[in-house]
């Protein structure tokens, strides 16, 4: 896989500084933060959801849009537990 670009950078560090768990950043919130156009930030935006960078965890209104928009926010990792790798094994396999 190619490294993040300077774009994808920015877009994820203004994620991590501004987004809550209450409240996640829309997309033209992310591109002012991190100071990159729209198309650009809405483009990447969606890459880096696909790769797993970024998640949706709920949608808004906002004044601007008939439509709820979408809220980017940090993927949630669980703490998995220390168990033997046969165990883990298990778990993953079904």
């Amino acid at each position: 896989m190619r490294p993040a670009g300077d774009v994808s950078k920015a877009l994820l560090e203004a994620v991590q500084r501004l987004a809550t768990d209450e409240r996640g950043l829309t997309a033209q919130e992310i591109a002012a933060a991190a100071q990159v156009g729209l198309k650009v930030a809405q483009q990447t935006l969606l890459n880096m959801r696909r790769y797993g960078r970024l998640d949706v965890p709920r949608t808004r209104r906002v004044p601007h849009c008939k439509k709820p928009v979408a809220e980017y926010a940090l993927p949630c990792r669980k703490a998995v537990a220390p168990q033997d790798g046969f165990t883990q094994l298990q778990r993953c396999w079904g």
